[in-house]
């Protein structure tokens, strides 16, 4: 079976985080499985390109894994190559797998497929949320949705990665087919980290020394305003009153916030205790949520959020914002799901200590629902079934 998976971004593009990447161990997945995964993607990288990458035809990336990175005349807005290249790509496909909603890639690669009568599935990664329609010209997306998305969405298989999603989905069309197959992790891989002191930790990734550290918090994302990790900022002034010698960390490219929250920092006086640490790799990553004391999300929607999944596989409790979609954490004793508002995460922060979340139940809850052999096995059943 060949898939032809469309793309806006691919790896090693990773602006934007998590999705990327579980989209490239997707592939790596399903390449194992002896499905050749054939992706159509653009060589953009946020709001530049991906240097030193063959635009001209597809590269083989892992087994049965290619991918060709359409060149970009105009970032995030079109590739002719994609528009003339695409079509054949499709045609030549058993089932064509979509990324996301509103983007050119999109519309081209869901007409060109109905034309050549594939199969299609579609992952609108919180597409359909409250916040994405009516953010930034909400009158197009509703106007895209109703001109292009609606006539054919009888013939799309939708992927939701939570149930939050799902109902986002039906929410706007009723009784169209939607699986729930969220974003998976490699779970063994976040395992056997490398064990560092609180002050070493903080030492290596803000370049200050600190004679006392009580806790270190840890969060991560891109720097959007969908984040508010200005609600994060103020619930930590809050829980300073009691907690002096605890530090927050924040990682992630900036996105639009960054100059708000230094801003935030600074008027707070909280510069000793709250760092923005920029981008950070896959071993920084797993560092950080390995030595923290508890990791936080304080976002306004995830579709999933599969930094979380990857803080409890790293064995550590979390406090996440209700408007997630892990309202499962309290029942499975290994974590906090909180309202998103600064009094409720603060109070969060301080039961977090009191309350027995153990390292082994974290990583038993996540390698039980989300590890890869798991989630890629569901893909698999849609990808095969008529």
């Amino acid at each position: 079976m060949r898939v032809c998976l469309v793309s806006s971004s691919f790896y090693p593009a990773i602006f934007y985080g998590g999705p990327i990447s579980s989209t490239w161990d997707l592939s790596k997945k399903l390449g194992e499985k002896n499905i050749e995964v054939y992706v159509s993607t653009t060589n953009a990288d946020g709001n530049k390109r991906i240097k030193y990458i063959d635009t001209k035809e597809h590269i083989k990336q892992a087994e049965n894994v290619f991918v060709r990175y359409y060149h970009e005349q105009l970032i995030n807005i079109f590739s002719f190559s994609f528009l003339f290249g695409v079509f054949s790509d499709i045609k030549k496909s058993d089932v064509v797998y979509i990324q996301y909603l509103f983007h050119y890639t999109v519309l081209f690669s869901l007409f060109f497929s109905v034309f050549s009568g594939k199969k299609i599935i579609l992952c609108p990664r919180g597409s359909f949320s409250s916040f994405t329609l009516s953010n930034k010209r909400n009158w197009l997306k509703r106007l895209w949705l109703f001109l292009f998305i609606s006539p054919l969405k009888n013939k799309i298989i939708w992927q939701a990665s939570s149930y939050l999603e799902k109902e986002d989905i039906l929410f706007y069309f009723p009784q169209v087919d939607v699986k729930i197959i969220p974003d998976g992790i490699d779970v063994d891989s976040f395992s056997n980290s490398n064990k560092m002191d609180k002050k070493e930790l903080l030492e290596k990734y803000t370049n200050k020394n600190f004679k006392k550290v009580s806790d270190v918090v840890f969060s991560m994302g891109r720097l959007h305003k969908i984040k508010r990790f200005d609600i994060l900022i103020n619930a930590f002034e809050l829980y300073l009153d009691e907690n002096k010698n605890a530090k927050l960390l924040i990682a992630g490219a900036d996105d639009g916030v960054r100059n708000a929250l230094e801003n935030q920092i600074k008027e707070l006086k909280l510069e000793d205790s709250v760092f923005l640490i920029g981008l950070v790799n896959f071993s920084q990553k797993k560092e950080l949520l390995s030595n923290c004391s508890f990791f936080t999300l304080s976002s306004d929607f995830e579709s999933f959020g599969i930094v979380v999944s990857e803080a409890l596989a790293c064995g550590v409790p979390v406090v996440v914002s209700d408007k997630t979609s892990w309202r499962n954490i309290e029942r499975n004793n290994c974590g906090i799901f909180v309202k998103n508002q600064k009094e409720d995460f603060c109070t969060a922060f301080h039961q977090i200590k009191e309350r027995n979340f153990t390292s082994k139940k974290c990583k038993e809850y996540v390698k039980d629902n989300f590890d890869w052999k798991i989630i890629t096995n569901k893909f698999f059943t849609i990808l095969t079934n008529n």
